[in-house]
C-alpha cells in the first residue's frame, strides 16, 4: 500500500506532500489543475522516461518520493529483495522508500531504500508494484494489435508463452544467420575464379621462407663478388709473390735457416731462429687459407641465375598480393587457402544450420499449438467475465466476440541451388513454419463487439463509443483484477465518457476492487467520488506570478462540497449539497 507521496519541483508542484489511505482513494479537481502529473509522479516511480521538461522551471532538479508499506509476501517486496536490496520485516510488513530524482540537465536517479538502482531495475520492481490504468489504455484498446496483449493476460499458464517468445527469436536469428551466410557464400562465389586463379599461381611458385633467404643471400653475394675476388688476387700475389717474385715466406725460411746452421750455442741467436721459424709457418698457412679461398670462391652463374629468377618471383608475388616481405606473403597465401575451403565447406555447414534450425521450428511449431489451445480457453473466460460486467456496467444485450486469426506472412526466396537438394528440403521446411507464425504465435487476437441484441459484431475501432470503450475497459481490468498481485491500482479518468447509472455503477466496481487492491482514482464524475474511502482536491493556485497545484485530503463537509460541484457546477446551493450528501450517504451504504 501506498502510504506517502512526497513531490518536489516537478511540473507545476512546487512542494508537495501526501498520505494516502487503503482502500478507495479519489481524486477530483479542475480541469488543468494538475491531476496528471500525480500520475506521471508514479510513473517515475517505476521507471517511466523522463526528460528535462519534467523539472519544474527555476528550480535544480525534481524529486519523487514515496513509501509502501508490503506484506511479506507480495510480488513487489519479492522483486525487491531479489535485487539484493535489505529489507525491513516486522510483523509481515516491510516499509520500503522508493526516490527518483531528475536533475536540470535531465540526467536521472533512483534510490530504493537509499541504495543506488538502475532504471531496468526499478521497471522490474514497478511492475510488480503499481498498475496504471489510464485514458490511453482506451485508445490502445481500439488497436487491434493491441488484443492479443490483453487476451493473455487471462492465461492460466503464462510459461508456455514465454518460452514461445524465446524459442522463437531464437529461430528468426538462426534464419537471419542462414541469409547471412548464403549471401555471404554467394558473394565469395562470385571471386572463387580469381581466388582459385590466384591460389594456383602461388602454389605453381610454391614459396617458402628458407628459399626466398637463399635467394636473397645469393644475389646479395653476387653484387659483391667482383670486388671480392678481386681482393683475393690481390692478397694471394701478395703472399706468393711478395717478395721479389718469391712467397713471403721465403725469406723467413732462409732467417731461420742461416741462423740454425750456426753452431753457437748463443740464446738470442736461437731464439732469433725459432721466431723466424714461426712466422714463416704463420705466412705459409696464411698463404694456403687465401689460395683455398681463392679457388672455393667461386659463383655458379647457374646457379645465381636461378635465384635471382626466384627473387623477381617472389617480387612479382609482393606486388600482386600487395604485400612487402615474405611473411606477409605466406600469411596471405594460407589466407586464400582457408577463404576457398570454406566455401567448399559452407554446405556442409550450412546443412547442418538448417537441420538443427528445423529441429527447432519444429518444436516452436508444437508450443505455437499449445499456446493457441491456451488462448482459446482463455477467449472463453474473456467473453464470459467481460460480458458479465458489461451487463452490470448498463450493456445488457453486448456480446464481446474474441477471434483468433491465423498468422500468414510472405519471407524472402532464397536461392540454394549450388548447397543441393537437402538444404533446399530443410529451407522450404523450416520458411513454411516460420511464416504462419509471429513474436506473438500462430495466430493474432481481434476483439469485437455486439453492443446491441441483433446486431452483428464488428471490431471495437470500427463501433465502440467513447462511454462504451471506458465500460469495455473497466470490464477487463476487473476480470483481470481477480488474478493480479499489484499492490496498487492506479485508474486515470478511466470513467471518460459515462454518466448517471453507469458511472454510480463504476464508482461500486472501483470500491469493490478497493476491497482486495489499494485503489488510487482520478475522476470527474460525482458518482465515483461518493464511493471514496479518502476524497483528495487538486487546486490549482496563483503564487508569485506563477502557476502551482496542491492536493489536498478533503474532510466530510469538504467532499460533500466537491461532490456539489461535480453535480452542479461552481456554485455550491442547497439543493446541489443535499444531493451531494444523497450520493455519499448511499454509496456509503452498499
Amino acid at each position: 500500500m501506498l502510504t506517502h507521496l512526497n513531490i518536489q519541483g516537478l511540473a507545476v508542484i512546487e512542494s508537495l506532500a501526501i498520505d494516502f489511505t487503503g482502500g478507495f482513494n479519489v481524486i477530483t479537481g479542475e480541469t488543468g489543475a494538475g491531476k496528471s502529473i500525480l500520475i506521471k509522479a508514479l510513473g517515475l516511480l517505476t521507471g517511466a522516461k523522463s526528460s528535462v521538461e519534467t523539472v519544474r522551471s527555476g528550480c535544480k532538479q525534481a524529486t519523487v518520493a514515496a513509501q509502501f508499506d508490503l506484506h511479506r509476501r507480495s510480488r513487489a517486496l519479492t522483486a525487491i529483495q531479489e535485487l539484493g536490496i535489505p529489507v525491513d520485516i516486522e510483523e509481515d510488513q516491510a516499509l520500503v522508500l522508493i526516490r527518483r530524482q531528475i536533475n536540470a540537465t535531465g540526467k536521472s536517479q533512483a534510490w530504493i531504500n537509499d541504495v543506488p538502482v538502475t532504471m531496468a531495475s526499478l521497471r522490474e520492481m514497478g511492475q510488480a508494484l503499481i498498475d496504471i490504468f489510464g485514458q490511453h489504455e482506451n485508445q490502445r484498446l481500439l488497436d487491434a494489435s493491441q488484443h492479443g496483449f490483453y487476451l493473455d493476460q487471462f492465461l492460466v499458464d503464462k510459461n508456455t508463452r514465454t518460452a514461445y517468445e524465446e524459442l522463437y527469436h531464437q529461430c528468426l536469428g538462426a534464419f537471419r544467420e542462414v541469409y547471412q551466410t548464403v549471401a555471404s557464400f554467394q558473394s565469395r562465389l562470385r571471386e572463387r575464379d580469381y581466388l582459385s586463379f590466384r591460389l594456383d599461381e602461388i602454389e605453381k611458385f610454391a614459396p617458402e621462407k628458407s628459399d626466398y633467404d637463399d635467394a636473397l643471400a645469393l644475389c646479395q653475394k653476387a653484387t659483391h663478388y667482383h670486388k671480392w675476388r678481386e681482393a683475393l688476387t690481390v692478397a694471394q700475389t701478395y703472399v706468393e709473390q711478395g717478395a721479389s717474385g718469391d712467397a713471403l715466406s721465403h725469406p723467413l725460411w732462409e732467417i731461420a735457416r742461416v741462423l740454425g746452421a750456426l753452431k753457437v750455442e748463443d740464446p738470442q741467436i736461437q731464439a732469433i731462429a725459432a721466431q723466424a721459424k714461426l712466422l714463416a709457418d704463420q705466412v705459409d698457412d696464411l698463404s694456403y687459407q687465401v689460395v683455398q679461398s681463392a679457388q672455393a670462391d667461386t659463383l655458379d652463374e647457374g646457379e645465381l641465375e636461378k635465384a635471382q629468377g626466384r627473387l623477381a618471383g617472389y617480387q612479382g608475388l609482393f606486388r600482386k598480393l600487395s604485400v612487402s616481405d615474405v611473411d606477409s606473403l605466406l600469411a596471405e597465401y594460407q589466407k586464400l587457402k582457408d577463404e576457398l575451403a570454406s566455401l567448399t565447406g559452407t554446405e556442409s555447414a550450412l546443412k547442418e544450420k538448417l537441420t538443427a534450425l528445423a529441429a527447432s521450428a519444429k518444436k516452436l511449431n508444437s508450443l505455437a499449438a499449445k499456446l493457441k489451445s491456451q488462448r482459446q480457453k482463455a477467449a472463453a473466460v474473456v467473453k464470459a467475465k467481460v460480458e458479465t460486467e458489461l451487463q452490470q456496467l448498463f450493456m445488457p444485450g453486448a456480446r464481446l466476440s474474441v477471434d483468433l486469426l491465423d498468422v500468414s506472412k510472405t519471407l524472402a526466396g532464397l536461392d540454394l541451388s549450388a548447397f543441393g537438394a537437402e538444404c533446399q528440403r530443410l529451407f522450404a521446411e523450416v520458411a513454411e513454419v516460420l511464416s504462419s507464425l509471429s513474436e506473438a504465435g500462430s495466430e493474432k487476437a481481434l476483439f469485437l463487439l455486439a453492443a446491441n441484441p441483433g446486431e452483428p459484431a464488428f471490431p471495437l475501432h470500427k463501433i465502440a463509443s467513447g462511454g462504451e470503450i471506458s465500460r469495455i475497459m473497466l470490464a477487463l481490468k476487473r476480470a483481470l483484477a481477480a488474478g493480479a498481485d499489484s499492490c496498487l491500482l492506479v485508474f486515470d479518468e478511466i470513467d471518460s465518457g459515462i454518466s448517471g447509472k453507469v458511472a454510480d455503477v463504476v464508482g461500486r466496481k472501483m470500491k469493490d476492487l478497493a476491497k482486495t487492491f489499494q485503489v488510487l482514482c482520478i475522476s470527474h464524475l460525482a458518482q465515483v467520488a461518493a464511493y471514496a474511502d479518502s476524497h483528495f482536491q487538486v487546486r490549482k493556485l496563483g503564487k508569485k506570478e506563477r502557476t502551482e497545484s496542491q492536493i489536498v485530503l478533503l474532510s466530510k463537509q469538504e467532499s460533500a462540497e466537491e461532490i456539489a460541484r461535480l453535480v452542479s457546477g461552481p456554485e455550491v446551493t442547497r439543493q446541489s449539497l443535499a444531493n451531494a450528501r444523497a450520493l455519499i450517504e448511499r454509496a456509503q451504504s452498499l
